[in-house]
């Protein structure tokens, strides 16, 4: 739903660019900088929660090997905990590579916007 929503934003975008609707574009334009602040800033809280799930788990598991009697149990969980933080670092990896194509998206169409629809020019 939500990649939905943002092919439908970029969707509106191109289109407010190609009529160099200034009054549809410039809001979105002014407000990029702040978008991608945040996207950093959500895209490192994750990363770093990751981090610190990875190594508490490897502490774990450290444990559990040095034990003296390591039970299947405790593997058994310990493994699926690495495939959640795998999976949970691959959706991460995702969105960053979705996010690094908007931004070149954005880019190129406010690239467009100002060398074709100069101050002054606004076709609708």
């Amino acid at each position: 739903m939500l990649l939905a929503a943002a092919s439908a934003d970029l969707d509106a975008l191109d289109q407010a660019v190609a009529r160099c609707d200034r009054n549809a574009a410039n809001p979105v334009f002014a407000g990029e900088q702040a978008r991608r602040s945040q996207f950093l800033l959500d895209t490192y809280r994750e990363e770093e929660a990751i981090v610190a799930a990875r190594a508490d788990l490897a502490t774990r598991r450290r444990a559990w090997r040095d034990s003296e009697k390591p039970s299947a149990a405790d593997d058994k969980s310990l493994t699926l905990e690495d495939a959640a933080l795998d999976d949970r670092q691959k959706a991460l990896n995702d969105k960053r590579m979705l996010e690094g194509i908007r931004q070149d998206a954005m880019d190129a169409m406010r690239h467009y916007f100002l060398t074709n629809c100069p101050a002054g020019r606004d076709i609708k």
